[in-house]
C-alpha cells in the first residue's frame, strides 16, 4: 500500500456513475474524479435517515 492520498472535498470535482452499494443511510456511486479521471467510490450519506444521529453519522463517514 502507498502513502496517504488527498482528494477533493468540492462536488463538483466528482462525477458520479452507477451505484455499487448501499446500506440503511448511505448509497455508494462509482465516479470519477473529473480533474485526474482517476475512478473512485463515492459514499453518500442520507442525513434524514441517520436522524441526525451523531453517533450514526460519524460511524457512516
Amino acid at each position: 500500500m502507498g502513502g496517504s492520498r488527498s482528494y477533493s472535498a468540492n462536488p463538483s470535482d466528482y462525477k458520479l456513475l452507477e451505484e455499487v452499494g448501499y446500506g440503511a443511510s448511505a448509497t455508494v456511486y462509482r465516479a470519477i474524479i473529473l480533474p485526474t479521471n482517476n475512478i473512485v467510490a463515492v459514499k453518500c450519506l442520507d442525513l434524514d435517515r441517520c436522524n441526525n444521529n451523531l453517533d450514526d453519522i460519524r460511524r457512516e463517514a
